[in-house]
């Protein structure tokens, strides 16, 4: 049965032992009842399997936060800086859409511990929120507690929806290509396909395509390509680079790229 559910952000930074506290203090029922306006997400039971679609849609920016957290300060963030910053960017249009508890990092110079997903209607109202005077006063709550973090920004050419399902495991991954990955990379697609049926198969569910011209900030990525894929488990794509057939073909992915990001999550749902 659908249902609205509200996504609480505190769920996004806190350990798995503190999101699985019932919110019963004052604080947290008024904090609850701030962000219902403006974090929401879709919900559904398919055969007792929570599903969350999210929808990237065209003519909007695609923010994407990859941040690690000091410990101890998980509350920092959920408590005192998302439920006031997001009311001050819904001002400007921006909102959040979930995000994915890091479970590995298969590839890469980055180890985030959360990727979140955000939405802007275009950068010069995200440039609006930078510059609010109320958003000023809390962007240190968030500075202090966080120990990495990188962004990136995307566009889609037409409204992609992504069912993110309990129990399956999403790669996200930034990639940097080469000259060669033209010719490649489709040649790599087609003689992989056959031995990845043997390893779930892994579903491509959305292309983001990197903004051009976009922020330039020493923390923000630029690749060139970037997707999110759905694995069974992170084992089903360890035992798939291990199989002898897909390694006679790995050499045209290699050749295709100077460098990949995959970082495996599992999709945060809100409580029931």
């Amino acid at each position: 049965m659908n249902s609205k559910f509200l996504l609480l952000i505190v769920l996004f930074f806190v350990s798995s032992t503190y999101a699985c506290e019932s919110v019963n203090t004052s604080k947290e029922k008024r904090i609850v009842s701030e962000l219902n306006n403006s974090t929401t997400i879709d919900v559904s039971d398919n055969h007792n399997v929570k599903e969350a679609n999210i929808t990237f849609k065209a003519n909007t920016i695609i923010e994407v936060a990859f941040v690690s957290l000091e410990g101890g300060k998980e509350k920092q963030i959920g408590m005192e800086y998302f439920p006031k910053i997001l009311p001050i960017a819904a001002k400007y249009g921006g909102k959040m859409l979930g995000s994915l508890q890091v479970t590995a990092v298969t590839d890469g110079k980055i180890h985030p511990q959360m990727i979140a997903f955000f939405e802007w209607p275009n950068l010069k109202e995200r440039e609006k929120l930078l510059k609010d005077k109320d958003a000023k006063k809390l962007f240190p709550i968030r500075d202090d507690a966080m120990t990495f973090f990188k962004q990136a920004y995307y566009t889609v050419d037409k409204d992609v929806t992504v069912t993110f399902k309990e129990g399956k495991t999403y790669e996200f991954f930034n990639a940097w290509l080469t000259p060669e990955s033209k010719t490649a990379l489709p040649k790599y697609f087609k003689n992989t396909d056959e031995v990845k049926k043997k390893y779930g198969p892994p579903a491509f569910l959305a292309n983001l395509k990197p903004l051009k011209n976009g922020p330039k900030e020493s923390y923000v990525l630029h690749p060139h390509m970037t997707g999110i894929v759905e694995w069974n488990n992170t084992n089903a794509y360890y035992g798939l680079i291990a199989d002898p057939e897909f390694k006679k073909h790995e050499y045209l992915l290699n050749n295709s790229l100077t460098r990949i990001d995959m970082i495996h999550g599992v999709f945060n749902f809100p409580p029931q």
